[in-house]
């Protein structure tokens, strides 16, 4: 079988991408125990050199990593740059499922373990680090997901998320509010969009009446939460600084950057609930040209323009009023 020598280049390349997916050298012994079967000190003996992985591990690795195998090999040029899309099940997570959410999670705390860091969120939806806040939206926004990957939805009623999900959700929303400076850039429709997919989803008797209320006074709480923010420019959770825009153009996708002195971390919302993410400096840079120039295309409505922060949040919650 192939394998890889300790000395080679690829080697190299794939022990850098997995420990910054997975820092803690404890927690990535474990890991690929987990996903190649084999013992710890065999673990042990590939990381320290001295065993070389063979071919179809390195596959297994990158594969449950969320690493690009081509990244590593080096077929990758400038016009074809790494992004990783994590697919987990949100609903029925298998152990491929939580090791990849883990394996998110820690490059999430270890970009916001930084001392000096920065996040910029585009969305014309709620935001993965801000819906966690609220149960029944959450429930939905899960509810949602289900409805268009699955090929037989479950109604509203009947969603248990597993709490590995919960705790997934949950970790995100932690982390990034040690972040010391974020700015969102909301889709002036936010509500609107909402609101339009709730009522469809009652339209074909998906929601009950009865859920339709329980989520509609989820989103007034959110409302409440957001201007909050915009009110005091801070999270009221840890006081570090945030800033809301709102867009004067159609935002047709979210996308994300956080910046640290260790690295960037940028990522463009696909499919709802996931997102590719990548670190690599093109791309991210990409990215943030992408937030920074729809910037100027927006209003800023935290601290300062109260008329207008007054005016949004009354429209938005006009709007939620009509469910």
């Amino acid at each position: 079988m192939k394998t890889i020598a300790a000395n080679d280049k690829i080697y190299e390349t794939l022990l850098t991408q997995v420990r910054s997916k997975i820092p803690q050298n404890t927690k990535l012994v474990n890991t690929l125990v987990d996903i190649l079967f084999i013992e710890k000190e065999a673990v042990y003996r590939r990381l320290r050199g001295e065993v070389p992985f063979t071919f179809s591990e390195i596959v297994t690795i990158t594969r449950n990593l969320g690493i690009s195998l081509d990244a590593i090999i080096g077929i990758e040029g400038y016009k074809s740059r790494p992004l990783q899309l994590k697919l987990p099940h949100f609903l029925n997570p298998k152990k491929n499922d939580l090791i990849m959410n883990d394996g998110y999670i820690s490059t999430l705390e270890k970009v916001t373990a930084c001392e000096d860091t920065e996040m910029a969120v585009l969305t014309n939806i709620v935001p993965q680090d801000i819906f966690p806040e609220f149960d029944l939206l959450t429930k939905y926004i899960v509810f949602k997901w289900q409805y268009h990957s699955q090929n037989k939805a479950l109604p509203f009623h009947e969603i248990n998320i597993p709490d590995s999900t919960i705790r997934f959700f949950k970790a995100q929303l932690v982390c990034t509010r040690q972040i010391k400076r974020t700015s969102y850039v909301f889709d002036n429709q936010l509500c609107r969009y909402i609101v339009d997919d709730i009522n469809y989803f009652r339209s074909i008797r998906m929601i009950r009446e009865e859920d339709v209320l329980n989520v509609k006074e989820d989103v007034f709480r959110l409302l409440d939460y957001l201007e909050h923010i915009a009110i005091n420019g801070v999270f009221r959770e840890t006081n570090n600084k945030a800033s809301i825009y709102v867009a004067d153009v159609d935002l047709t996708n979210s996308y994300s950057y956080i910046k640290s002195k260790e690295f960037n971390l940028c990522s463009i919302k696909a499919f709802f609930l996931t997102a590719a993410t990548s670190t690599d400096d093109v791309i991210y840079e990409r990215v943030k040209d992408w937030i920074t120039a729809t910037l100027k295309l927006s209003t800023l409505i935290t601290v300062a323009n109260e008329k207008q922060r007054v005016l949004y949040f009354e429209r938005q919650r006009e709007i939620v009023r009509t469910l």
